[in-house]
């Protein structure tokens, strides 16, 4: 491993899929994890590690692989391996990463077995609703699309013949379960398998084919160990090599496999729902300069749009919006007016942010004093919301036109906006609430004197792993909350077994967030050497016993302390 990170620097790493400026020994960005106007993101190459301040993340740069390329613990030593040109390491017994590996076969099975379905004779339902909806039989096997019978046993008894268990039908989302009793969770629906960017079938999509409201129309797989529907865009492995530079953005699978059945081969769509945070920055990360929204023409699609706009912005991507007159989404257009009409729709899209001060201007008066107030409100808000300098003062111009107000009263507003967002930003990323919950290590709040003994008692073992010895002989009680007594338990172990007190060791058995914790306890200084602190820090956790005994005494009725004392004294017999 110690290889592996020499040829692969955290920074170099890094590098390509973020900007990073250099603040001091380390280096600055924007958190490629979670969407964020001002860099919170801390790299340092002499550490060879990440942490973000805001979102709490952090590791090596495996973790960071495994992050940015949504690649599980040994996948991700294999892309770095690859990347510097090393041997590819040979698998380790890890449960984690075989269930994985069981969920992907699991599903390419499946697969395989509703588009066998949809060319039979069970499937003639599904196959002729394609067919009315334009697809041809290559768009069909391109998309791997399937057919689900409506048959509650199906796809079950042909999945156990294969050796999945109902345990692993059901975990996989395949299988649904009611009254202990299990049964297909797709039925009578046409099959849209998910594939991440690698090729695997991660989850499925299913149309149903009935005509009962009350059934609901699209169904997703529930989210899994390896299907994470907000970190996800369908038809993205197709998609991300196309020629174009930029994607098309649409609200549904048919939208999608329309237009690249129409040779719009960079459509892409969000899971069932709006564009989340995650999308946006993974569409940043795939270096495409623009994102063209091509979302319905009703209500709903108009406030997706909107939203995504706003996403995307945040991503450092730029913008822009189709607006359809006389058909409702992309595949009724193509199929109402042609491709080449699409095609001239895409050239003459506006940009996002003009988009949105149309929207702006369109509602109140601007011929009235009340109607430029309301407006100036709103598009000041909307102003400060663009990173981009040149675009904030084209739009600042045209708002002044708008409104007959001079252009540098209303900049002078924006940068106040401005000024007052990134207060807001700072604070919040600093301000840690006296009872804030804690995800990662909840029982921290129930015993803080002692979760900080842990931390203590973890950080000098990490950096003195020579002293374990010492501190287990002098440790009487064991660690009072979960998540310490795991990081301890897994440090101790490993010293146990000759490793080194490295942050890459934890990687197998910790997620990142998790990660960003155990970097933030190993790295505090204030314990690191200090040998009286820890001295203390394990007297602490040995009273502990005690004052939880003393409490539960306290706590007895009298009935219970004569139970107590006639069961001592049956002992001392």
């Amino acid at each position: 491993m110690r290889e592996l990170h020499d040829k692969n620097d955290i920074l170099s790493v890094a590098q390509g899929y973020v900007e990073l400026k250099r603040t001091g020994g380390s280096y600055m960005c924007r958190c490629p994890f979670h969407s964020e106007k001002s860099p919170s993101c801390s790299i340092s190459p002499d550490k060879g590690l990440f942490h973000c301040f805001g979102c709490g993340v952090g590791g090596d740069v495996v973790t960071f692989i495994r992050l940015i390329e949504n690649l599980d613990y040994m996948d991700a030593v294999r892309f770095l391996a690859q990347r510097a040109g090393m041997p590819m390491p040979e698998d380790k017994d890890d449960g984690s990463a075989q269930k994985r590996r069981r969920l992907y076969e699991m599903n390419r099975e499946a697969g395989k077995y509703f588009h066998k379905q949809l060319f039979s004779p069970e499937g003639a339902a599904g196959l002729d609703y394609l067919r009315r909806r334009g697809l041809s039989d290559h768009t069909i096997k391109r998309f791997g699309l399937g057919y689900a019978v409506d048959d509650y046993h199906d796809l079950h008894y042909y999945m156990k013949k294969l050796g999945y268990s109902d345990f692993e039908l059901a975990d996989g989302s395949l299988l649904a379960a009611n009254n202990n009793k299990m049964y297909d969770k797709f039925r009578n629906r046409v099959m849209f398998p998910i594939f991440d960017t690698r090729g695997n079938v991660a989850a499925f999509g299913g149309r149903t084919l009935s005509e009962d409201k009350n059934i609901p129309k699209y169904l997703n797989s529930a989210e899994t160990q390896i299907f994470h529907k907000s970190d996800m865009l369908f038809a993205l492995n197709v998609s991300k090599n196309s020629k174009a530079d930029y994607f098309i953005l649409c609200e549904g699978y048919m939208d999608v496999i329309a237009l690249h059945q129409a040779g719009f081969d960079s459509a892409v769509a969000s899971l069932g729902t709006s564009l989340t945070s995650q999308q946006a920055n993974l569409i940043s990360r795939l270096g495409k300069k623009e994102v063209i929204l091509s979302y319905d023409s009703d209500n709903a699609g108009q406030l997706a749009a909107s939203r995504g706009i706003n996403l995307l912005s945040e991503a450092g991507v730029r913008a822009r919006v189709l607006q359809m007159d006389g058909a409702k989404d992309p595949d009724e257009f193509i199929k109402k007016f042609g491709a080449e009409a699409f095609r001239l729709l895409i050239e003459k899209s506006g940009s996002a942010i003009a988009y949105e001060m149309d929207k702006l201007a369109s509602g109140p008066d601007l011929n009235t004093d009340d109607g430029r107030a309301v407006y100036l409100k709103k598009a000041v808000t909307f102003l400060a919301q663009i990173n981009n300098e040149i675009d904030r003062a084209v739009y600042i111009s045209r708002a002044a036109r708008e409104s007959s107000i001079p252009a540098e009263t209303i900049k002078t507003a924006v940068e106040r906006e401005i000024a007052r967002n990134r207060g807001k930003a700072d604070k919040q990323l600093h301000a840690v609430p006296k009872r804030a919950p804690d995800k990662i290590n909840p029982d921290a709040l129930k015993t803080p004197k002692e979760e900080k003994a842990e931390r203590g008692i973890i950080c000098y073992l990490y950096n003195n792993p020579e002293a374990l010895e010492k501190i287990s002989s002098k440790m009487k009680t064991g660690f009072v909350t979960a998540f310490n007594k795991r990081v301890y338990e897994f440090l101790a172990k490993t010293l146990e077994n000759g490793g080194e007190p490295d942050i890459s060791v934890f990687n197998e058995e910790f997620d990142a967030r998790e990660m960003g914790r155990i970097i933030q306890i190993v790295t505090d200084n204030t314990f690191a050497n200090d040998k009286t602190a820890l001295a203390d820090f394990i007297e602490v956790l040995n009273n502990y016993e005690k004052g939880a005994d003393e409490k539960q005494y306290a706590d007895m009725s009298d009935e219970e302390m004569l139970a107590l004392a006639r069961k001592l004294e049956e002992r001392k017999k």
